[in-house]
């Protein structure tokens, strides 16, 4: 269950958005995605090192979370989705960089709408709401469509 404070300031992310606060939209809900991630990850996955002798402990950044998605039973394919939405420069958008180190201007409405869709993506899990289930485990509703 995602602490209240934090559902707060995603929420607070949505009204910037609806407000057209594009800017503010996507600076608010970036960190939230990576905390609640983060909070997803923490009883499933290591992703805090501690400090031995003079090695520092550290906590893993996005790019390491993203990737320990699928060993800590969530999809491979969203893990994937949202790495390339988020953190990888070279074929994807990588908004987390490009926004939050000022690296583009105003990111457009539907950047801004991937992020928020990312975020509810994790609340869902968050909450209970969506299945760790795999593809190959899910039924192939593809089989059934009309040609």
């Amino acid at each position: 269950m995602l602490p209240e404070p934090r559902t707060r300031i995603l929420a607070r992310a949505f009204l910037h958005y609806w407000l057209g606060e594009l800017d503010a939209a996507a600076c608010v809900a970036l960190p939230q995605v990576e905390q609640i991630l983060r909070q997803l990850l923490r009883s499933r996955a290591a992703i805090v090192s501690v400090a031995k002798g003079q090695t520092p402990g550290g906590v893993d950044l996005l790019g390491r979370l993203l990737q320990s998605m699928p060993e800590a039973g969530y999809r491979e394919d969203w893990s994937r989705v949202l790495e390339l939405l988020l953190v990888v420069p070279e074929h994807g958008l990588n908004l987390r960089n490009d926004i939050l180190h000022g690296l583009t201007g105003a990111p457009p409405r539907h950047n801004v709408s991937l992020v928020l869709q990312a975020a509810l993506y994790l609340l869902n899990h968050a909450h209970g709401q969506c299945t760790t289930l795999r593809p190959t485990d899910q039924p192939d509703l593809l089989q059934h469509a009309p040609r």
